[in-house]
């Protein structure tokens, strides 16, 4: 039994990995290695939904990230989630997120697909816990870096919209992330605290005479000195997993004791501009 759950978790990579390409239960029961009459019973029973539901919901987040934040067409984002029309995508959507694309694209509601989507979190939390391997941590001496930040402040599930407005702008103000670096202050776990207490900031690294010009951004500083470095690849699902082992199990073990400046992330490279297995982000946890 143990040997089919790593292959099921394999295949939660491959899907994550191809996610478009064309997948049926045959050629997926393949990967697995078992039998296709049972395969869609199995993946049910293991996670708690079924196999297409699956791919449907992953390649949704990728439609919705590309309608909140790029400006590929309904049909053009259609056909990448597999649909041969923009109405049957349409309809799709709607049913899942409550807002048609076009609704979405103008005034992005995030409530109830927050919602849908959490089996896809849990599941992929859980697997990334399930198969933590050691990881590399170094020790760095981060630069004095000015940022310009907005910040969110309430449920997760609206940060998408503090991140459109971020992104609407930078663009104005010709921030691209090519040429200034993307930043995250994380002040706290969203599953461990009250969602109207939560608080995320979004950074773009800018010059220390950067002018502001906008109620909603301040500047600030993220301090020089020692931090705990790791870089992980993957979906922020896995995140949380990877600061955990630092709080639990690397600091400890390494005598370390943490500054008084929060976790902050780097976006090297971030989803939906690459798939979210080839998101890059460096993770920084300030040391004394």
């Amino acid at each position: 039994m143990i040997m089919i759950k790593q292959r099921l978790n394999a295949l939660l990579h491959y899907i994550d990995e191809n996610i478009d390409t064309h997948m049926d239960g045959e050629s997926l029961s393949s990967i697995v290695a078992c039998s296709k009459y049972h395969f869609h019973r199995l993946f049910s029973a293991t996670y708690g939904i079924g196999v297409a539901a699956y791919i449907r919901q992953i390649r949704l987040k990728r439609a919705i990230y590309d309608l909140a934040y790029n400006n590929s067409s309904v049909m053009d984002i259609a056909l990448a989630c597999g649909y041969e029309s923009s109405e049957a995508f349409s309809r799709a959507f709607k049913s899942s997120v409550g807002q048609s694309p076009i609704e979405f694209r103008k005034k992005p509601d995030w409530s109830i697909w927050y919602s849908h989507y959490q089996i896809i979190n849990d599941i992929r939390t859980k697997v990334m816990n399930e198969k933590l391997s050691p990881v590399e941590v170094k020790v760095v001496n981060f630069p004095e870096t000015f940022v310009a930040i907005m910040e969110h402040k309430g449920s997760p599930s609206t940060i998408g919209n503090t991140i459109r407005e971020f992104k609407e702008w930078r663009i104005n103000h010709k921030l691209s992330p090519k040429r200034n670096r993307t930043f995250n202050l994380v002040y706290a776990d969203p599953a461990n605290i009250d969602p109207e207490e939560y608080q995320f900031d979004l950074c773009v690294k800018v010059s220390p005479k950067f002018e502001v010009n906008n109620s909603k951004i301040r500047l600030k500083k993220i301090p020089s000195g020692k931090c705990a470095y790791i870089r992980y690849i993957g979906s922020d699902n896995g995140i949380t997993n990877i600061v955990n082992y630092l709080y639990t199990n690397w600091l400890p073990e390494h005598n370390q004791e943490i500054r008084d400046f929060p976790l902050f992330f780097e976006r090297v490279k971030l989803f939906p501009t690459v798939t979210e297995t080839e998101a890059v982000t460096d993770i920084y946890l300030p040391l004394v």
